[in-house]
């Protein structure tokens, strides 16, 4: 897995003038997960080449090889066309500067500057951290990439090599502190979410989850972010990851999730034996009938061995 300084057009870019030291990369790549992506989305190079304006699939075999990189201003379209979320393909690894706000609304130094009618040179000496934005540029730039006054200023302080305050983080969600306490308690060689990944698909016998989603849903970002809004894959995943650390679904999902599959569940239960699920007459809660197959179902998991009770399968 490699960091990268906003990828190829940045990767010799020098420090800011003001700072010490260069600035962390912003973003990770890692070529086998950009080709796992790929084919998840049956998308062939081909395709992807001519996304980016390429006429030869060679420039994608290059990027998933990690002989060459994608320019920064590629990543949200190739993002897009492999219906991944940008941060999930490509997490971020740290704060925006401007060139990474100029990156990640998909404009190259030249476009951008074309675009709002401003000098490319003055631009790319601002990025550098050598001059700073004219002041009728802020508005139109910020405009432009599609992010507050503020924000670009901070990026703007950041290019300079000024400390920039990080945001206050949002209170973790549920299934990222589950599955941090589930990864704690692993080996350090098996605690990596590409080998967490490659264990939960093992097991289920098909790709259900990447190691770039793993990585994701473990810094914090909300699963139905992760995959894309698709509940069933969200689903999948999930139980997934449940089996593989031999825990229950429902301790890992959140509670907004748990109770509703805690539904779905119910109403195929009901659907599958052909009784109701509620109480006729107007008495309220689960009918005796559900309530008698639910009895079933416990009495046979109780005396179903541990390791079958897991999913896992006999030892």
């Amino acid at each position: 897995m490699f960091l990268l300084q906003g990828f190829v057009s940045r990767l010799h870019r020098r420090p800011p003038v003001h700072s010490g030291v260069s600035a962390l990369p912003p973003r990770r790549f890692n070529g086998p997960q950009l080709m796992r992506a790929r084919r998840a989305a049956d998308v062939h190079r081909r395709e992807l080449a001519a996304a980016v304006g390429s006429k030869s699939q060679a420039i994608v075999a290059g990027w998933e090889a990690e002989r060459t990189f994608p320019p920064g201003e590629k990543l949200p379209v190739i993002a897009k066309v492999l219906r991944v979320d940008i941060d999930v393909l490509f997490p971020r690894e740290g704060p925006c500067d401007l060139a990474d706000l100029r990156c990640d609304a998909g404009y190259a130094q030249y476009a951008a500057a074309e675009k709002i009618g401003i000098s490319k040179y003055g631009l790319s000496r601002a990025e550098r951290g050598e001059r700073q934005l004219d002041v009728e540029w802020i508005g139109p730039l910020a405009t432009l990439y599609g992010v507050r006054v503020d924000e670009l200023l901070a990026a703007q302080r950041l290019a300079f090599g000024e400390a920039v305050p990080a945001s206050p983080s949002a209170d973790l969600p549920a299934l990222t502190l589950a599955l941090r306490a589930q990864v704690a308690e692993r080996p350090e060689g098996e605690s990596s979410p590409d080998v967490i990944a490659a264990g939960v698909n093992q097991e289920a016998g098909a790709e259900i989850i990447r190691g770039d989603q793993v990585d994701a849903l473990l810094r914090g970002m909300p699963g139905d972010r992760v995959f894309a809004g698709a509940q069933a894959a969200r689903a999948i995943a999930i139980t997934g990851l449940a089996s593989y650390f031999g825990v229950s679904e429902l301790h890992l999902d959140d509670h907004e999730h748990a109770e509703s599959r805690v539904l779905d569940d119910l109403r195929y239960l009901a659907s599958r034996y052909d009784i109701s699920l509620a109480a006729r007459g107007g008495e309220g809660g689960v009918s005796p009938d559900m309530i008698a197959v639910l009895s079933d179902l416990l009495n046979r998991e109780q005396n179903a061995p541990s390791a079958l009770r897991r999913g896992r399968g006999p030892a």
